[in-house]
């Protein structure tokens, strides 16, 4: 029996370094900037990495190197790049006996421009004919970012998890995102965490930005799931499951390099204490130690912790601790 199974697409990514002499940041309205660089122009980066991806992959491999007996439903194409990301699943540990390879078709690409700690991505995303394979039980699914037809998984998924009675985590991606809420109300219904960021959170809710988190928490925990977790970047996270409304802040000392997959990763850590039995409180302790060594990090998997790692972090930082939300939804520290 697998411990988590992930399903989710995997990306071949690019990251170029990029300096703020070569491109910089243009603010066309509060709190949304453009990168600026010149047209028709040759532009050096400093850096390029090779790395492979993608929310459900980035969770699959935090899994495997937590200790779980990890696996991943997800495609690849049928090139070099498919091969390429085959090796690196079982090179960490993650079992490849629902990996689909479509050889008649690309792997998906992504190019991840890094320009002051921050990144922005292009991605080249190829349609897929997703089909839920015959699944072993499983004691947690993690479901996550995929295309246009993820919806044609949904009514297998839902029965998988009921049959076999899994703890199902949701992050939807971007095309999840937009397809709402109300067309998956069933698969929320059986929802175990729900993870997503404070924009992402506003756009599922259809609300005005805020920074009520406790009315945000509501919001999504009203579609059904058990427990709700946005993440705010560097101000911290908030997560409830109806009775308490936590928030813990980043570890301060810790250099941000590359965010990429940091809320994956945060969300990664936070399953991984919610299937060994720890608290919300705690399970927060373990989201925020992974994603703070994941930013440390060029890519969303290099920082991804083993057990000795995470252990050690947390015993570093004894002030890590949650503080409650009041009811305004800030903090009460």
């Amino acid at each position: 029996m697998f411990e988590t199974i992930s399903i989710g697409d995997t990306m071949q990514d690019v990251f170029l370094e990029m300096t703020p002499e070569n491109a910089h940041l243009h603010e066309i309205r509060h709190e949304c900037e453009q990168i600026c660089f010149n047209y028709a122009d040759k532009i050096p980066v400093t850096s390029k990495h090779d790395i492979v991806g993608g929310n459900s992959s980035n969770s699959a491999v935090a899994f495997a190197r937590l200790g779980f007996k990890a696996g991943i439903y997800t495609h690849v194409g049928g090139d070099d790049q498919g091969q390429r990301i085959i090796k690196e699943y079982r090179k960490n540990g993650v079992a490849d006996d629902y990996i689909v390879v479509d050889h008649d078709k690309e792997s998906n690409y992504s190019v991840v421009i890094n320009l002051n700690a921050e990144r922005t991505i292009l991605i080249y995303h190829i349609h897929r004919h997703y089909l839920l394979p015959k699944m072993q039980p499983a004691k947690w699914v993690y479901l996550s970012s995929m295309g246009e037809g993820f919806e044609n998984i949904l009514p297998d998924l839902v029965h998988y998890v009921k049959e076999n009675k899994v703890n199902l985590c949701y992050q939807p991606g971007t095309f999840q995102l937009k397809y709402g809420s109300e067309r998956v109300a069933d698969l929320l219904e059986h929802t175990k965490i729900f993870f997503v960021n404070k924009e992402e959170a506003e756009l599922y809710l259809g609300k005005q930005p805020t920074d009520n988190f406790r009315e945000l928490l509501d919001g999504l925990l009203a579609l059904g799931m058990e427990i709700a977790v946005i993440t705010d970047g560097p101000k911290g996270a908030y997560v409830s499951d109806g009775r308490e409304y936590l928030y813990l802040g980043i570890i301060e000392e810790a250099p941000r390099i590359e965010a990429t997959g940091a809320g994956d990763s945060f969300a990664s850590g936070f399953t991984a204490a919610s299937a060994l039995g720890l608290p919300i409180s705690e399970a927060m302790r373990w989201g925020q130690a992974e994603a703070s060594s994941v930013i440390q990090q060029i890519g969303p998997q290099a920082g991804l912790l083993y057990r000795k790692q995470l252990d050690q972090i947390l015993a570093d930082n004894p002030d890590l601790r949650t503080y409650p939300l009041n009811a305004h939804g800030q903090p009460e520290k």
